[in-house]
């Protein structure tokens, strides 16, 4: 077999066509074609149900091929049907540098991650998935920060973004067409998809910026094919073709299947009379229009279950349809689907000699439209719309391929289920906050890309890889993101290392450094969060202490021992500091001088606190409102009170993991962690999320 003979063949529900053409340049001409109808129906809607009878009819093209041109025929170009074919679209987006241009392979690795989400929507649609190959995809459009574009390397943006439909078709399909050019002794040069085959041969590239639909309507299915704005944005298929129209006949006039075919192709004649015999024995004769008329129902379903199809996929009326396949003639498919679809009729064309496009059919002496597909098979071989078998090995697995093209080692990956993420890993985050009003920032560590070799030799996603090669992929190591306690950062003269512990308006503290989150003590352990505020303070002077509690020294005085002392004293353990009111000392200095004979209003106040306080210590518990919820306190046994710091614990809140801005309330108003809390008051800790 010359290497410029093609050998193609159209296996179909009711009949196999073979073609042998011979390329010339970058087109074809036909030489001859065959077409064996099935003995039996060996096929339902497309799908091989008999590979012995398939088989036999595949064997009588052959050799009616072989005898017309004089030499065996080895190599074939076949198809399968549109019935098995499932799509599945993916968008994909990624903040990417803007500094750096986008190059061929980010681009590609876009593809890849776009077509991993493809598969994982896939198998998780179809829980029988497995079962499928992704046989290849189309990119449908790029975008760059949301606006659409045409190609997006050497470009630079923010953002970029990929769609994509992904092609699959199930194991059993592909195997029963193997299986029946092995039977034949036919070897597989290519294997495409039959509404790919008629797109590329009537509708090509330059012509998909119109919005298309092609539907190949044949015995058992109609495929549907649409382009639009460069594309091939979908495929479809119908269950109905024109075997619904020769049953139709069946119930009408009580003929066989055979009969009703006849039948069928007698309407496309010029003759206005149809005779036919019908299984009670009984002579026939009918007018050609009252047969119309009887199917005219059926011919009407068939339309509209083809443009429902149709605006399903592409969710409008395209602006022309394309008609081929045996059952594009049937009568009056132009009117209705102009009807349906809301286009003049003048729209609707069924596929003729000029509908196709590189290819010279001079050769044939008559022409229909259900030679389109078969002829685009064999165009195949020039568009290189085809795929294939091969094997190679992925970290110790065979993967078997189909070569839709040249294949790479990105097809190797996705086809072995290898997770594409592992491909190009994650950069660490980055790491900003505040710690004592100066801003800090870490930045995450880049990660390691993943290594690849193909042969033991250094490769990557773009490298093609052939039958038997071995691929090796060591996986990407993320970028490590920076882990920083408050200890990694303060200097040693930071920590004061004042030991024990002062009374400070009869409330214990410990000396030493505080660590503030957020106004909430933590460890000088805290793995600090982004965007943290951090203070820092040294509690060993009464300064420490007043910034601790947020108090104004200017509406208080300080005593230890009954001294008054000032901010910049020195703490020393078991020291004991009263914090008054200036308006009391004032008091307490008039009383000391018999200058005032009756208590202020505002010492009542103070002096009812006090009794509170020394009633709650004479109570063995005391009960308190937390965020609603009511929770009972036991005495202590120092008779010390409960400050609102403490009640931080009767709660979910972890000061050391932000989730928020934290409302800390009481009694309603604004708390002070060194709040006293009394029986029955009202507590709110909670965190207020960012909206």
């Amino acid at each position: 077999m010359n290497s410029d003979i093609v050998f193609s063949l159209d296996i179909g529900t009711r009949s196999v066509v073979g073609v042998v053409a011979k390329k010339v340049d970058n087109s074809l001409k036909v030489i001859d074609i065959k077409t064996v109808f099935h003995e039996q129906r060996a096929m339902v809607d497309g799908q091989i149900e008999d590979i012995k009878k398939v088989s036999k009819a595949i064997q009588k093209v052959k050799e009616e091929l072989e005898a017309s041109q004089g030499f065996k025929l080895d190599n074939v170009y076949i198809a399968a049907a549109g019935r098995s074919l499932k799509t599945e679209k993916a968008y994909y987006e990624k903040k990417i540098d803007s500094k750096k241009h986008i190059s061929d392979e980010l681009r590609s690795q876009l593809e890849m991650e776009a077509l991993q989400k493809a598969h994982e929507a896939f198998y998780e649609k179809y829980k029988d998935g497995k079962g499928f190959y992704c046989v290849g995809y189309s990119v449908l459009n790029y975008k760059l920060d949301d606006n659409n574009i045409a190609n997006i390397v050497g470009h630079r943006a923010d953002k970029v973004g990929i769609e994509i439909i992904a092609a699959f078709l199930p194991h059993i399909v592909v195997e029963g067409l193997y299986a029946c050019m092995d039977q034949n002794k036919l070897n597989v040069a290519g294997l495409t998809l039959e509404p790919i085959a008629a797109m590329n041969l009537i509708i090509p590239k330059d012509l998909r910026l119109l919005n298309i639909a092609l539907v190949d309507i044949g015995a058992g299915t109609s495929d549907i094919a649409v382009s639009k704005e460069g594309s091939i944005i979908g495929y479809d298929m119908a269950t109905v073709a024109g075997d619904e129209i020769s049953e139709s006949i069946m119930k009408n006039y009580i003929v066989d299947f055979n009969t009703a075919e006849k039948i069928k192709i007698s309407l496309l004649t010029e003759n206005q009379t149809i005779e036919f015999t019908d299984i009670l024995g009984m002579a026939v004769t009918l007018d050609k229009n009252d047969v119309i008329s009887s199917i005219e129902n059926s011919i009407m379903n068939l339309c509209k279950e083809i443009c429902d199809k149709i605006i399903e996929l592409n969710n409008e009326s395209p602006v022309a349809v394309f008609l081929i396949g045996g059952g594009s003639k049937t009568p009056r498919m132009k009117k209705y689907i102009s009807e349906y679809l809301g286009l003049p009729e003048f729209r609707i064309a069924i596929g003729t000699k000029e509908s196709i496009k590189n290819v010279d059919t001079s050769s044939l002496k008559s022409f229909d439209p259900e030679l389109i597909t078969p002829i685009g098979i064999a165009f195949s071989s020039i568009t290189g719309n085809n795929y294939d078998f091969f094997s190679v090995t992925v970290n110790g697995e065979k993967v078997r391929l189909y070569s839709i093209r040249q294949m790479k080692v990105m097809d190797a990956l996705l086809m072995s289920g290898f997770d594409s993420r592992k491909l190009m890993g994650f950069s660490g985050k980055n790491l900003s906050f505040t710690l004592n009003n100066k801003d800090y920032y870490y930045k995450g560590e880049y990660s390691t890309p993943a290594q690849i070799f193909v042969n033991s030799n250094t490769a990557n996603i773009e490298t093609r890889i052939n039958p038997g090669d071995i691929i090796e992929v060591i996986p990407a190591i993320d970028g490590v993101s920076p882990i920083v306690k408050i200890s990694d950062i303060i200097d040693n003269a930071d920590n004061v290392n004042t030991q024990g512990k002062v009374i400070f308006n009869n409330i214990e503290i410990s000396l030493g450094t505080k660590y503030l989150l957020n106004n909430i003590e933590v460890d000088k352990d805290y793995v600090i969060g982004n965007s943290d505020v951090i203070e820092i303070i040294n509690v060993n002077k009464l300064a420490n202490l007043v910034e601790l509690y947020e108090i104004n020294p200017e509406y208080y005085s300080f005593y230890s021992e009954g001294n008054n002392i000032d901010l910049e004293t020195d703490l020393i353990d078991s020291m004991k500091i009263d914090l008054v009111q200036n308006d009391l000392a004032d008091y307490v200095y008039k009383v000391e001088t018999d200058e005032v004979e009756q208590e202020p209003e505002f010492i009542k106040s103070i002096n009812n606190i006090e009794t509170t306080i020394k009633s709650n210590s004479d109570k063995e518990k005391i009960h308190v409102y937390i965020n609603d919820k009511i929770i009972e306190l036991e005495a202590r046994e120092d008779k010390s009170p409960y400050i609102f710091a403490d009640m931080i614990s009767y709660t979910d809140i972890d000061p050391s993991n932000p989730q928020g801005n934290l409302v800390i309330l009481h009694n309603g108003e604004g708390a002070s962690y060194t709040g006293i809390i009394n029986d029955g008051d009202s507590i709110t800790i909670k965190w207020e999320i960012d909206k």
